[in-house]
């Protein structure tokens, strides 16, 4: 993750930073918002069954409070893919 000095990261929070966040849901369809760093950071909180991809790197959910959302340009959230068997039969 890149470094970024404290006066950058005002900078960019006074400009209005905002961060493209493009969710793929199977049930509603393909969205993008354009979120804040807090409220990307909240969004994303609420996704814990999904696949999180920040600058097109797969994060762990319980890593989301290392990244430096100052620098962060995209974020793309999918449903998580589960597969095996299930009484004999694979699951798709």
């Amino acid at each position: 993750m890149k470094k970024i000095s404290k006066k950058t990261e005002q900078a960019n929070q006074d400009e209005g930073k905002l961060i493209k966040v493009e969710v793929a849901d199977p049930a509603h369809g393909h969205q993008t918002l354009m979120l804040k760093p807090k409220e990307t950071q909240e969004y994303l909180s609420t996704q814990s069954d999904k696949w999180i991809f920040v600058d097109n790197e797969f994060t762990q959910i319980e890593n989301l409070s290392l990244v430096n959302w100052n620098t962060t340009d995209t974020v793309r959230v999918l449903p998580g893919l589960v597969g095996g068997m299930i009484n004999n039969e694979y699951r798709r």
